[in-house]
């Protein structure tokens, strides 16, 4: 019986001994992830900040009522707010954002004019573009949702441009700063680091669309 509990209080003292150090691994990693999130926000708010006079000077240019979302960097402008009542957007269970599915009619183009995609495309025969929220560029996210979506009788941040998000006939143009769009990487017409207009009318939204 002595040497059994010899052995049980020398397996504790391993366990207590790995514990601590699986700890000290978890508490190493983690500090190093916050130092890498530190130097991405780093570098995402440089390249904002060097964005912004070109899309400040654009939709001066070109749009009547822009608006900034100090947030993000995206400057926008709605067309028109749709059916108010035609969706809502929520949070499931656990609080997550249900990510709806939409289908569209959209143009994007780069601030000198080049158009790399759009609906209105006859040799595509694309008249509009269904697709899951959670599988586009993250300025389309943001124009999407709304600024807060409930979750047991409280509003949360949600993230988005506009107090109800978009809905069914809504149309919006906006213009983002390249890294909520493609960033770094480039693709077909577009290149890296490239701020992206768009505009985007919405022509159904639906958790099961």
């Amino acid at each position: 019986m002595k040497h059994t509990n010899k052995i049980l209080f020398l397996l504790f003292g391993v366990l207590i001994a790995f514990s601590a150090c699986n700890k000290t691994d978890f508490d190493e990693l983690q500090r190093e992830q916050e130092r890498q999130d530190s130097i991405e926000r780093a570098r995402i708010e440089k390249l904002i900040a060097e964005q912004t006079p070109l899309l400040k000077a654009y939709v001066e240019d070109k749009w009547e009522n822009p608006i900034r979302d100090t947030a993000t960097g995206i400057w926008y402008e709605v067309l028109n707010p749709g059916q108010s009542d035609s969706y809502t957007y929520k949070r499931s269970s656990t609080g997550q954002i249900v990510v709806p599915t939409v289908e569209v009619k959209y143009k994007g183009q780069l601030l000198n004019g080049t158009v790399f995609d759009e609906t209105n495309d006859s040799l595509a025969n694309k008249k509009t573009f269904k697709t899951n929220l959670a599988q586009v560029i993250p300025a389309w996210q943001i124009a999407f949702l709304p600024r807060q979506i409930p979750y047991n009788g409280q509003n949360y941040p949600a993230g988005g441009l506009t107090a109800n998000g978009l809905k069914k006939g809504s149309k919006i143009r906006f213009v983002t700063p390249s890294p909520w769009a493609y960033d770094e990487e480039s693709r077909d017409k577009i290149p890296a680091n490239s701020p992206l207009v768009f505009e985007i009318e919405v022509v159904d939204i639906n958790d099961n669309l």
